[in-house]
């Protein structure tokens, strides 16, 4: 970590493995869990589950590819088994730079495909699926964006104070303290950033009594923002909810992912198929990119 002339702190090397790792342990909990990508249909009484496969893919810069397939799940079906699996595909990825590359079932599973793993994506290349099912071709294809220019943040740590709570609630002890972050974004690409708490052992802030009935669970290890098309994204420190060190990730996305994401608004109210741009089927298939700066929660 070092700082700038206008005392903004910057990172001096972004560790990719880490942040791709971090950004691919994410991906069904970034508002893209299978009944997000589950078919929701007005007229879907007369459209059998599974007529349409859900695929879930995100290519990421010198990394194998992997794509999850499953099925699609209609709206009047059974919702207590959400994990159809879709096995026995033939899957080619085809690249602009005239690679291409088939996926194979990855160590026995059903629904996860991988390439090789010596393939390493690219950036700025633009990637197409194919595969046959159910007498049709899904396709989709999309480009891998250049990796974010220019992440900092105004403060290179944050300090709360360590609560141990026997009965009743908690206190604010700390008050709520701003984590600016920046970036550069000349063409208003979208951006979110994750914030990762990476310590082997979680340490909680506050501790509550063993006779709540809140989980270890409910507490977020990593949290995130919304994607913009600014520069900026403002975390709270009452946000970073451990002590220790954490990754905050930013990420560059395709306007798909964008899209997907504003669609977790709809409920049984708004019954909605999320959007995609998979021809002949649902679900997503997408580039992403990443840097990566770290941030500390110390005690006070």
């Amino acid at each position: 970590m070092e700082r700038g002339a206008g005392g903004e702190v910057r990172h001096k090397e972004m560790k990719s493995y880490s942040t791709y790792k971090t950004f691919l342990n994410l991906t069904t909990t970034l508002a893209l869990g299978l009944g997000l990508l589950t078919a929701c249909e007005k007229e879907s009484n007369t459209i059998p589950g599974g007529a349409k496969p859900v695929v879930e893919g995100y290519l990421v810069p010198n990394q194998p590819i992997a794509i999850k397939v499953k099925k699609e799940i209609a709206f009047n079906e059974d919702l207590s088994n959400k994990e159809t699996l879709i096995a026995g595909l033939s899957i080619k990825v085809s690249g602009s730079d005239g690679q291409t590359y088939l996926l194979k079932p990855y160590q026995g599973t059903d629904s996860l495909y991988r390439s090789e793993p010596n393939v390493k994506l690219k950036a700025g290349v633009t990637y197409s699926l194919s595969f046959d099912y159910n007498g049709k071709t899904i396709s989709a294809s999309t480009i891998i964006p250049t990796k974010p220019v220019g992440l900092k943040s105004d403060i290179a740590s944050i300090v709360r104070t360590r609560q141990v709570i026997t009965s009743g609630f908690g206190r604010d002890l700390d008050g709520n303290v701003d984590v600016n972050l920046s970036w550069t974004n000349p063409s208003n690409e979208y951006h979110f950033v994750v914030a990762d708490n990476i310590e082997s052992t979680p340490d909680l802030v506050v501790t509550l009594p063993t006779s709540s009935t809140a989980t270890f669970n409910e507490f977020n290890r990593r949290f995130r923002s919304q994607p913009v098309q600014g520069t900026t994204t403002r975390l709270r420190s009452q946000q970073f909810q451990y002590f220790g060190r954490y990754n905050v990730v930013l990420l560059k996305v395709n306007p798909d992912y964008a899209a997907l994401y504003n669609s977790t608004g709809s409920t049984s109210q708004n019954i909605s198929t999320p959007p995609t741009t998979i021809t002949n089927g649902l679900g997503i298939f997408t580039g992403i990119n990443g840097d990566t700066l770290r941030f500390q929660v110390k005690e006070r």
